[in-house]
């Protein structure tokens, strides 16, 4: 019996994670924490739409309605492109990092289970914040503070997941959600990179089931590889693939 959280479950990623979720006979509950009502996702008996709108703090009242979750996977995200610094930072970085801490503390775990929590950032991301693009910098920044607040919280783990061009053909949306201009023009792409350079191509199912291996796993890092870093705790798009089978 495992209880997961998720974050963005109405986009490209999340909904393919919360599909996975669903189909999981392992997962037993899943608590959607969403800034807004998401009726088509409580469909299922295993769903539970939680409305928060301050992603910034967790208060008791909220965290109680989590009780006994082990895992979080958080694929709340937007595109940096045209958006100013400080508000990508606090949706990309500021938020999961008070989400990892606060719900380190949840209670009702069972003995010994870490709260496992997957952070989706994107192929490219730069830990050594040196990087000019501020989409790799910040999310650079938020998986090497992720993996910081690990070390010094009991109980918490963390992986960051790097996908590369995230490919939608494999899995069918759950909500209705317009596309934007850049997934059109992938999906125009991506059926040619599928042949040419898978490398650069990160089948969505295949990212959801294996964000939710990590969510529900024994909160252990992985082995080092060349596509593995971080001493086990961020998987690039090959280790991703290599994972999912791919």
């Amino acid at each position: 019996m495992v209880h997961i959280i998720l974050t963005g479950a109405t986009g490209l990623i999340g909904s393919a994670v919360l599909s996975s979720l669903i189909a999981s006979p392992t997962v037993t509950r899943i608590s959607v924490m969403s800034r807004r009502p998401i009726p088509d996702a409580l469909t299922d008996a295993k769903v539970e739409v939680i409305l928060h709108h301050d992603y910034h703090f967790y208060p008791t009242s909220i965290l109680a309605r989590l009780d006994g979750a082990s895992g979080c996977i958080w694929a709340q995200g937007k595109s940096s492109v045209g958006m100013a610094e400080p508000d990508y930072t606090a949706l990309t970085h500021d938020w999961p990092i008070a989400a990892a801490k606060a719900f380190a503390n949840i209670g009702g775990r069972e003995e010994g289970r870490n709260m496992n929590f997957v952070y989706i950032s994107g192929e490219g991301a730069d830990p050594t914040g040196s990087s000019r693009q501020l989409f790799a910098r910040i999310k650079g920044l938020t998986e090497k503070d992720l993996i910081m607040a690990a070390e010094r919280t009991p109980g918490l783990s963390t992986y960051n997941l790097r996908p590369a061009g995230v490919d939608a053909s494999d899995s069918k949306p759950r909500f209705d959600r317009k596309r934007t201009t850049l997934e059109l023009f992938y999906g125009l792409l991506y059926p040619i990179l599928r042949n040419v350079a898978p490398r650069y191509v990160t089948p969505v199912k295949s990212l959801a089931d294996v964000a939710v291996g990590l969510a529900i796993g024994d909160g252990k890092p992985l082995l080092p590889a060349v596509d593995i870093e971080a001493q086990g705790w961020t998987l690039r798009n090959l280790a991703i693939r290599r994972m999912a089978g791919l």
